[in-house]
């Protein structure tokens, strides 16, 4: 009996190994429960589905060296001349989306062919994302979707919207990752508190 209760879960093991593939890898890693609603009070909620699966990002937990502090789930970073969100789970999966401005308008824009970076000094003058999963960094290219800011208030740092996009896998074209419904609620103010 013992023997057969062994050989049967051996190949219950090999069956689920073997029907897996790298996407349903994906999902499993990235999968939440519910998107944060879609606001404009300043939250400090992302959200999307990546696709097929929730992807909300997370805070890093346990010691960071040097000096500690917990790197944050949602920051947004840039200059005097960009802003950029970035959005972690610290697990498999970061998403760059970044506006070739320091003050975002209320307004639509398109992405266009990312470089994969989110700024320095080589940085389009355009919008662009990339997502960064499992080691596997995807662009955004002309065209491939967009980021409306439905809201900005400068004085209060407030910053939210929704956006949409496909990008292309850098090593492999025919790899296309979806993102869609996705929405962001920060106010830079209270962000880190």
């Amino acid at each position: 009996m013992k023997k057969q209760t062994i050989k049967i879960y051996f190949l219950f093991i090999t069956t689920l190994f073997l029907s897996c593939s790298e996407n349903d890898n994906l999902v499993t890693t990235i999968t939440e429960d519910v998107l944060p609603p879609i606001t404009q009070t300043g939250a400090n909620t992302f959200g999307c589905v990546i696709n097929g699966a929730v992807f909300i990002p997370k805070d890093k937990t346990g010691y960071t060296p040097p000096g500690g502090g917990t790197p944050r789930g949602i920051e947004v970073l840039g200059n005097n001349s960009v802003f950029v969100i970035q959005a972690r789970n610290y697990i498999n999966t970061a998403i760059y989306i970044y506006i070739p401005e320091d003050i975002p308008k209320q307004t639509t824009y398109i992405f266009g062919e990312s470089p994969g970076v989110s700024y320095g000094l080589n940085s389009p003058d355009y919008a662009h994302i990339f997502c960064i999963i499992n080691n596997k960094k995807y662009l955004s290219f002309e065209d491939s979707g967009s980021i409306l800011f439905s809201k900005v208030n400068q004085t209060s740092g407030l910053y939210a919207g929704v956006f949409t996009v496909k990008l292309k896998n850098k090593d492999d074209e025919n790899d296309i990752l979806e993102i869609s419904e996705g929405r962001f609620d920060i106010n830079i103010a209270t962000l880190n508190n």
